[in-house]
């Protein structure tokens, strides 16, 4: 069991939809900033433009780690697990993106070999899973389309703009 602790108080990189900050703030009553860490200041929108609308990035928000590199809502134990993200949901699976030449994203789905629960439990239902995977990405492409959507209507997206997008954030501490 102090294995699969340790394991998990050092697994920092947690990846979060608005729905999952938007939970995490209600429950706790601290605001996004304190626990969203991304690449530039968090203002809500995951889209920043540069390079005089020649750059779209997407700026992907995660949650901010201790020095220590923990979740800053590790203590004995996730202190927020009745909302905890869609990421920590997902644990010790996780999902890479494979962004094909035609535009189309395959999202893969595999676990961390490393974490010491694996084989171990009840074995995992794989339309459930799939479903959650499905879920977070959709949620995160429907965060971003609107702060899309709205700059390409105001004309600040040249037609030939490239997307970028940072990862995972600049892991604040605090």
């Amino acid at each position: 069991m102090d294995r699969i602790k340790e394991f998990w108080h050092k697994s920092n990189l947690i990846y979060l939809t608005e729905n999952d900050v938007s939970a995490i703030s209600k429950e706790t009553g601290r605001k996004a900033e304190e626990f969203v860490d991304t690449l530039y200041d968090y203002d809500g929108c995951y889209v920043k433009i540069s390079d005089s609308g020649h750059k779209v990035i997407l700026d992907l928000p995660v949650m901010k780690s201790k020095e220590d590199t923990t979740c800053v809502y590790y203590r004995d134990g996730c202190t927020i697990y009745s909302v905890r993200p869609i990421a920590c949901r997902l644990f010790p699976f996780r999902v890479e993106e494979d962004t094909l030449s035609s535009g189309d994203i395959i999202l893969n789905i595999s676990y961390n070999p490393t974490c010491p629960g694996v084989g171990k439990g009840h074995k995992v239902d794989k339309r459930k899973l799939e479903n959650l995977v499905v879920d977070q990405f959709l949620h995160r492409t429907q965060d971003i389309n609107p702060h899309v959507q709205r700059l390409n209507a105001a004309g600040v997206i040249c037609k030939d703009a490239r997307i970028f997008r940072t990862l995972p954030g600049r892991r604040g501490k605090q």
